[in-house]
């Protein structure tokens, strides 16, 4: 858990991270997505560590981890074939991170640099959300300006939120 005690990390025993790989099918991808996670989590909280406190950036750090995981889910996974497990934890995972989401949606509101979400909610499916949570992740992926970055961070994140809705039974 994140010491924040609303998420689970990537930080823990191997066995747990082999776990998570076998739950999403992944296998050897795990580790570079572990060293992404890190690698985004070490850029976003640099930036971020002058204006928000230490509990605020883990919960940084947490919606950073669910969203990578959750993106290469959705990359990799035909959602109509997806096991129940694998559903299952993927929705759960983002249940998990709505308390650090909402700290840092708070923390972002005060920025001088902060933005309106740019998500249009016309037309909702689970194909449309998909098409559009992977192209937005794409765009946070090569962000470089942290304001810019952080607004795409919870924006990716509202859609995961929509997701698990739909996916949650």
């Amino acid at each position: 858990m994140c010491s924040a005690g609303r998420c689970r990390c990537t930080s823990g025993s191997g066995s747990r991270r082999r776990s998570r790989s076998t739950i999403f099918g992944i296998g050897s991808s795990m580790k570079t997505n572990i060293k992404r996670v890190q690698m985004i989590q070490s850029s976003m909280v640099e930036s971020a560590r002058s204006c928000f406190v230490e509990s605020q950036l883990d919960d940084v750090r947490c919606i950073i981890r669910i969203t990578v995981e959750f993106f290469d889910f959705v990359q990799n996974t035909d959602l109509d074939k997806a096991n129940d497990f694998a559903l299952r934890y993927c929705v759960e995972s983002v249940f998990s991170g709505i308390d650090s989401f909402a700290s840092a949606c708070a923390a972002y509101r005060v920025l001088v640099g902060a933005t309106d979400s740019s998500l249009q909610w016309n037309n909702v499916s689970m194909i449309s959300l998909k098409e559009q949570f992977i192209s937005m992740f794409h765009e946070f992926d090569q962000e470089t300006h942290f304001e810019n970055k952080c607004r795409l961070l919870l924006d990716l994140f509202k859609m995961q939120i929509v997701f698990a809705g739909m996916l949650y039974d």
